[in-house]
């Protein structure tokens, strides 16, 4: 096929196999439009924001008949779903060529190539790779032996060139194309059962504005993904964006996705003393707070500036409540004892505080998973979350688990219904899956609930009422972690699989609090119900 016209780019449906539907702003969606080269038309799909079921979708592209469609993955969890989506695509239209990006190829290309249905993948940043891929397919060019981080088929093998450079100015990254992508229906829904995706004030937005990490925590995958070195925008880059953000789409609060986003402390205080600013000379009503936030690099200064900044949540990821284990096993550059400091300190300013941990390294015993649990509870934030270690690819914890042969008789990259933060594929002679299945709810019930006001809090936190909060309690002992209570209601039905272009049926999906693109502009000050 020469002379492509049509690019359509596609997000997976979250819900399709039974896991939790998000629905968020469509950054990476958006991100990819942006880069698009102008001659070719491009259309958005998020199966999300409609709650569309198989056939839906699948009408959805039959009516565009895109000649190029990329998808993109962001988590080896929702993978299944990526790979009904090509399913889909070639169902409707076999000519059309995939192009299958995001995370989870990145990490696992080898899984992603395995699908027949998936043409070509792109790799770690996009921005650097796409738009050349698109124009190469324009002009008939079906193998790219020197394209860095592009996978493509050859006399029927499928060839993946590895990643060899990444993007150097971030300040080039282009703001998301969000105008046709119906974004006042995405920032005023309100993720319940998510603290860490669930804003307080809206409209609200998403933004991303470093990469890359130092570090080598053994269970992180960010230096496959992005590299070791950390690069970020500029301060006066992010503040455009914000400025755009707050005086386009009227935005009070902004979520930042970074892996490390304070980690250069002298560019994040230049970026709070800008918001500052804006606060007080432009009347910006913002509020802000980041799903992840370097301990270790936290100290008073930094506390007072984001305060004032508008930050009203911190997420802490402690990991172990065990200095061994933190330092020796999972290698990360945190002091346990400067972590109590830090919170003891953001507890007195006011902010509200949610902390996540990790359990079932290997190398971990039991005493010290029970440590973990004892320090969660000492330290009385308003939630706190425990994640069973999960071994992705390419990291260092899947190699430690492999040569300590501690990988469950189950265990494959293929199993899909295997990764989630809640299920264990690792057991030693300390522990099995179902032990730390069981351990993580019932401590996760007993550390968050045994009081009133801490129940109070943690419902405030996830945007729940009193009865969806017990609700939530009972179905995750009753399941030992292991589901979600919204999940429940949208099973996908293996029975009625799709077949070259037939779909299926979900039963209704009753999400999230949808508040209208109406409201919002209406009324600005408008906050949904907790």
């Amino acid at each position: 096929m020469n002379n492509i016209k049509r690019i359509m780019l596609i997000m997976p449906s979250m819900s399709w196999f039974s896991q939790r539907a998000w629905l968020i702003p469509p950054y990476s969606l958006s991100l990819l439009k942006a880069i698009v080269p102008e001659e070719f038309e491009v259309q958005t799909l998020d199966p999300n924001l409609e709650e569309l079921t198989i056939e839906e979708t699948a009408n959805r592209i039959r009516a565009f008949a895109p000649d190029v469609a990329g998808v993109t993955c962001m988590s080896l969890e929702y993978a299944r779903s990526a790979h009904k989506i090509v399913e889909i695509i070639k169902g409707v239209s076999p000519e059309t060529l995939t192009v299958m990006g995001g995370v989870y190829c990145t990490v696992a290309p080898d899984l992603a190539n395995k699908d027949d249905n998936v043409d070509y993948l792109v790799m770690g940043e996009a921005e650097i790779r796409f738009p050349d891929l698109l124009k190469k397919l324009n002009q008939g060019i079906r193998e790219f032996p020197d394209s860095d981080g592009i996978g493509y088929r050859k006399n029927e093998k499928f060839v993946v060139n590895p990643m060899t450079c990444t993007m150097e100015n971030l300040d080039d990254v282009p703001f998301p194309a969000y105008d046709d992508n119906n974004i006042m229906s995405y920032i005023g829904v309100s993720n319940k059962f998510s603290n860490v995706l669930s804003p307080r004030y809206y409209p609200y937005a998403v933004m991303v504005t470093s990469r890359g990490c130092p570090f080598s925590c053994i269970y992180c995958s960010t230096p496959s993904i992005h590299g070791s070195p950390y690069r970020y925008q500029s301060p006066e880059r992010v503040l455009k964006e914000i400025d755009w953000l707050v005086d386009k789409y009227g935005v009070k609060e902004v979520i930042f996705m970074d892996d490390n986003l304070i980690l250069n402390k002298k560019r994040w205080r230049e970026v709070l003393k800008g918001i500052i600013h804006r606060k007080v000379h432009k009347n910006y009503d913002l509020h802000w707070k980041s799903v992840n936030l370097a301990t270790f690099v936290l100290d008073d200064e930094m506390l007072h500036l984001m305060k004032e900044s508008g930050a009203y949540q911190l997420i802490l990821p402690i990991e172990s409540g065990n200095q061994e284990v933190l330092t020796k096993v999972l290698r990360k550059p945190l002091k346990l004892k400067k972590a109590k400091k830090v919170i003891k300190k953001a507890k007195s300013m006011g902010f509200e505080i949610t902390c996540d941990f990790i359990i079932g390294t290997p190398g971990e015993t039991w005493n010290q998973i029970r440590e973990t649990f004892q320090y969660a509870e000492e330290i009385d934030v308003d939630m706190v979350s425990f994640h069973v270690a999960t071994p992705l690819p390419r990291t260092e914890m899947f190699e430690l688990a492999q040569k300590t042969n501690s990988l469950a008789n189950n265990f494959d990259f293929e199993n899909f219904k295997l990764f989630g933060f809640a299920k264990g594929t690792i057991q030693t002679e300390h522990f099995t899956p179902d032990q730390l299945h069981i351990l993580r709810a019932y401590e996760w019930d007993r550390i968050n609930f045994k009081t009133q006001e801490k129940r109070n809090r943690f419902a405030h936190i996830n945007g729940i009422t009193h009865e969806e909060l017990e609700k939530w309690r009972r179905e995750t002992i009753r399941d030992v972690g292991l589901s979600f209570p919204d999940a429940d209601q949208n099973k996908y039905d293996e029975s009625l699989d799709m077949d070259n272009g037939n779909g299926t049926t979900m039963v209704e999906d009753k999400r999230a609090t949808t508040i209208s693109p109406e409201n919002i502009l209406a009324n600005r000050n408008y906050n949904p119900p907790t």
